[in-house]
C-alpha cells in the first residue's frame, strides 16, 4: 500500500496528515507560530519546502508570512521567497477557494528557460510546485505553496486536493489579526541569511548562480562597470541587468553598488581562489 492511499489507489489521510490539520488549527487559534503549522504540513507531504504568502492582485506582488524548508543540504539555496505572484499570472480567472494549481502542469509551458520561477526548479531540482488558495477576499489572495522533489510519493497530487477545503476553512476561520502578526515578522527577519553569511563565489556556491550568472559576478568582482560587462561578454545591456536582477533576489543584495563592494571583499577573494584550486585540481 502507497502510504497516504488503498490497494485501489483511493487516497486516506496518514497520521502525520491529521498532526498537520490539528497543527494549523492550533495556529489559527494563537496556539501556535504559522512556521511550526507550515513545517507539520510541508513534512506530511513530503514536500521539499514550503510558503504562505499573500498576493496582491494590483501590484502582482507576494509577501511571505511563512517559510518552511526542510532540505539540510546547505550546497541548495533555501526558499526565501513566494513565487504565488507568478501563478496567478498564468491563470485566466481570480481562483477559488481551496483550488489547487500546479506550477508544472498547469502553466502551459509560460516560464522560460531564463525565468527566475525555471531556474528556482531547475537549481532545487522539483518536480513540481503547488499552490493551494486559501482565502481570496478583495484584492488579496491567500496561498499556501508546497515545493516538491524528484521523489515525491504517488498520491501526493491527489491528497493536496483532498484536503484543500479543510486547509481553506481553518486559514478563514483563524483568529483577527494573526495573518497581519505573521507578515509583519516576516517584514524584520533576514531573509536568505545562510546565502547572506557565505561567500557569493565560493566552491559551495551558495546563492545557486547559474553559469551566466556566476560570470557576470566574476567580473564585478574584477571591478568591471556593466558596460565593460557587456563588452567583455558581448551581450547586451538588457542581457546583463537582467543577470544582474536575479544576482541581487538569490544574495539579498539591493543594488550593484552593495553587489561589487561585496565581491571585492577579502572574505570573497579568498573564496574565489579556493574554488578555481577546486577546479584545478
Amino acid at each position: 500500500m502507497v502510504r497516504g492511499t488503498t490497494s485501489n489507489g483511493a487516497w486516506l489521510p496518514t497520521a502525520q496528515h491529521t498532526q498537520a490539520l490539528i497543527s494549523f488549527i492550533k495556529w489559527s487559534q494563537g496556539g501556535i507560530v504559522l512556521e511550526a503549522a507550515l513545517e507539520d504540513i510541508v513534512k506530511a507531504f513530503e514536500a521539499e519546502c514550503g510558503v504562505i504568502s499573500r498576493v496582491r492582485l494590483n501590484k502582482s506582488t507576494s509577501r511571505v508570512a511563512a517559510r518552511a524548508d526542510l532540505q539540510p543540504d546547505r550546497r541548495k539555496r533555501p526558499l526565501t521567497k513566494s513565487y504565488a505572484a507568478d501563478a496567478i499570472g498564468a491563470l485566466e480567472s481570480r481562483p477559488k477557494l481551496a483550488s489547487v494549481f500546479s506550477l508544472v502542469h498547469d502553466s502551459d509551458g509560460r516560464y522560460e528557460p531564463a525565468s527566475p520561477v525555471s531556474d528556482w526548479i531547475s537549481h532545487r531540482r522539483l518536480s513540481d510546485v503547488i499552490f493551494i488558495c486559501l482565502d481570496n477576499q478583495g484584492s488579496e489572495i491567500d496561498f499556501l505553496e508546497l515545493h516538491f522533489g524528484q521523489g515525491a510519493s504517488i498520491g501526493w497530487q491527489t491528497g493536496i486536493e483532498t484536503i484543500a477545503p479543510e486547509l481553506s476553512r481553518i486559514f478563514r476561520e483563524r483568529r483577527a489579526g494573526l495573518i497581519t502578526e505573521a507578515l509583519s515578522r516576516q517584514t524584520v527577519v533576514p531573509m536568505a541569511k545562510q546565502v547572506i553569511d557565505s561567500p557569493i563565489l565560493g566552491p559551495d556556491n551558495p546563492a545557486g548562480l547559474t553559469r551566466s550568472e556566476w560570470r557576470v559576478c566574476l567580473l564585478v568582482s574584477r571591478g568591471l562597470s556593466v558596460k565593460a560587462i557587456c563588452e567583455e561578454l558581448e551581450i547586451g545591456r538588457a542581457t546583463v541587468r537582467t543577470h544582474l536582477k536575479h544576482i541581487y533576489s538569490k544574495t539579498s543584495l539591493e543594488n550593484f553598488h552593495m553587489l561589487a563592494r561585496r565581491l571585492v571583499s577579502v572574505d570573497e577573494r579568498e573564496a574565489l581562489q579556493g574554488r578555481l584550486r577546486q577546479a584545478s585540481a
